[in-house]
């Protein structure tokens, strides 16, 4: 499966996990491995159509969004997430 195939997949509402040979893939917002942290349609719709205009910056942001949700069902730690430009 390509990796657009797997955001429409997710976009659609079916959360699928990709493991390949070239190794694993979650969805951007990991409900493919937490359920609970499927994303509202209006938020992988608009992801998706960042990705596709590649605004590499816009779908960052969304990804690091994602992230920030997630962490919380990982650890009971406080954790900070930090960016810049690269």
């Amino acid at each position: 499966m390509t990796h657009k195939e797997q955001l429409q997949l997710w976009v659609d509402g079916n959360s699928v996990h990709d493991k390949d040979e070239k190794g694993d893939q979650c969805c951007p917002d990991f409900s493919c491995c937490k359920p609970e942290l499927k994303a509202p349609k209006e938020e992988r719709e608009l992801f998706q159509q960042l990705y596709l205009a590649e605004k590499h910056n816009e779908y960052e942001r969304m990804l690091m969004m994602f992230l920030g949700r997630a962490l919380p069902l990982m650890t009971d730690k406080k954790v900070y997430i930090a960016g810049g430009k690269p």
